[in-house]
């Protein structure tokens, strides 16, 4: 699969846009958006991610997105077979799916070029340090592309769609941490979304939260689905800002923990703040 390098977006290590100077190169996070949701309604986790000195690549999904912009200015709307998707037609997410994580795949053999040979990008990636994170469709995508592709040293799940995930038989030890939104487990999702898919939801996660064996799960209190991303911020809904803040501590103390090879506490998100809790298999606190 080939990727047009129009649809990359290389965030600047520095606030200023000038990339500052890093002999060994700067820990690499490559970010896949939740469906429909633009690359760039994400800014309120990845400035805080860039500001730790992180490049955060991250991946467009035209057609997916209710509008995608590149770089050159040009626009492109979802189209409508997107728009009209049914949440029940597993065969046509499954296909999705799929497509992002080659997406994830094709972007990292870019960035491999990229640090061999570009003019001004040469050297700046430490490709040692890689790590993938995902909301929603962009989550499950991850999860798998990070499974594959052993050049991926951790995952971060931003309440992703456990629903679409494989369920093979084989255990995984990539390391992963799960942040989801509060309404974690399947009584409190039904409440706000059809029970066939809640009740497929919760046995994705019951089938990763067992089948990974170097994962740390977590719910965020006060969070909603969307509040992973900007968008809750252009409505006047703040309550995502202290969301994104405790997003990007948990994950930079943990991708730090699995790229200094150092063993991550079980509590250590929750150590960062009392909104991060701890959940098991059902999604339910892991102390009840």
């Amino acid at each position: 699969m080939g990727v047009d390098l129009d649809n990359l977006n290389i965030a600047s290590v520095t606030t200023g846009g000038a990339l500052a100077p890093k002999t060994e190169g700067y820990p690499v996070i490559l970010f896949s958006p939740g469906f429909g949701v633009e690359r760039d309604m994400y800014l309120g986790v990845i400035s805080k991610l860039v500001s730790k000195d992180y490049v955060v690549v991250t991946i467009s999904a035209p057609q997916e997105s209710v509008f995608t912009v590149f770089p050159d200015g040009s626009y492109l709307g979802q189209a409508p077979e997107m728009a009209e998707l049914a949440s029940s037609d597993y065969t046509s997410w499954s296909r999705l799916l799929h497509n992002r994580v080659q997406s994830i795949t094709a972007v990292m053999a870019v960035l491999q070029t990229l640090n061999r040979s570009d003019t001004e990008l040469a050297g700046l990636f430490d490709l040692d340090k890689v790590a993938v994170m995902g909301h929603s469709l962009g989550g499950a995508a991850t999860l798998e592309a990070a499974k594959q592709d052993q050049r991926i040293k951790a995952a971060v799940l931003l309440d992703p769609s456990f629903h679409l995930i494989r369920r093979e038989d084989e255990p995984s030890s990539v390391p992963v941490l799960l942040l989801r939104q509060e309404a974690s487990a399947f009584r409190e999702m039904a409440a706000s979304m059809n029970e066939t898919i809640a009740s497929d939801y919760i046995a994705g996660q019951r089938h990763a939260f067992h089948s990974l064996n170097n994962a740390y799960f977590y719910r965020v209190k006060g969070a909603q689905h969307m509040s992973f991303s900007d968008i809750p911020l252009h409505y006047s809904d703040y309550h995502a800002v202290p969301v994104h803040a405790v997003t990007a501590e948990a994950a930079t103390a943990f991708m730090e923990a699995v790229f200094d090879k150092r063993d991550l506490p079980p509590n250590a998100a929750s150590q960062l703040s009392e909104t991060v809790i701890s959940i098991n298999s059902e999604g339910d606190p892991a102390d009840t």
